[in-house]
């Protein structure tokens, strides 16, 4: 049976559940494990990447990959903790970068082995692709590693795809 906690107790207990709940959440152990499988199930191609753009978590990711991933860096910037993963498609068939943030979030930089250039995209809605056909060149939302107090529009959201990176004049 449980009972209501009244009086002093409850009081406690209702001061530090949110002190509690914040420290339970850096608990999450980061950066997450390596799954040391490098080599995708599936050939990595410009019809497979688009596919992507419906996926909105990285297990999600890992399930379409066929594999788990390699953890191949870890950046511990303070503002912006991530790794980065990768994976070469089924014998040798393209490449992808992703980048995992501690949110959850994360973005993509691909090379397909339909030699179709290089196509970025994230879980926030962007997808850049020169060379689909059409070209595509969506920005999505403000991904969660741009902070609020930059500005931020779709004239910037290249230079922010995959990460954080300095928004000045000229390319990226």
């Amino acid at each position: 049976m449980s009972r209501l906690v009244t009086g002093l107790a409850g009081t406690i207990i209702l001061a530090i559940w949110p002190a509690l709940s914040a420290v339970s959440s850096e608990l999450v152990p980061w950066p997450p494990h390596d799954p040391g499988q490098p080599e995708a199930s599936i050939a990595i191609t410009k019809e497979w990447i688009t596919s992507l753009r419906e996926i909105h978590d990285f297990a999600g990711l890992q399930k379409a990959a066929g594999s788990g991933g390699r953890l191949l860096a870890v950046e511990a910037d303070p503002e912006t903790p991530r790794a980065i993963y990768g994976w070469k498609g089924l014998d040798g068939r393209g490449q992808m970068k992703v980048f995992l943030y501690r949110t959850g979030d994360f973005g993509i930089a691909a090379s397909p082995a339909d030699g179709a250039g290089e196509i970025t995209l994230n879980n926030a809605g962007a997808f850049v692709c020169p060379t689909c056909s059409p070209p595509v060149h969506a920005c999505g939302r403000r991904p969660s590693w741009v902070s609020h107090s930059v500005h931020w529009d779709g004239s910037d959201c290249h230079c922010t795809i995959t990460g954080p990176q300095t928004i000045r004049p000229g390319p990226c």
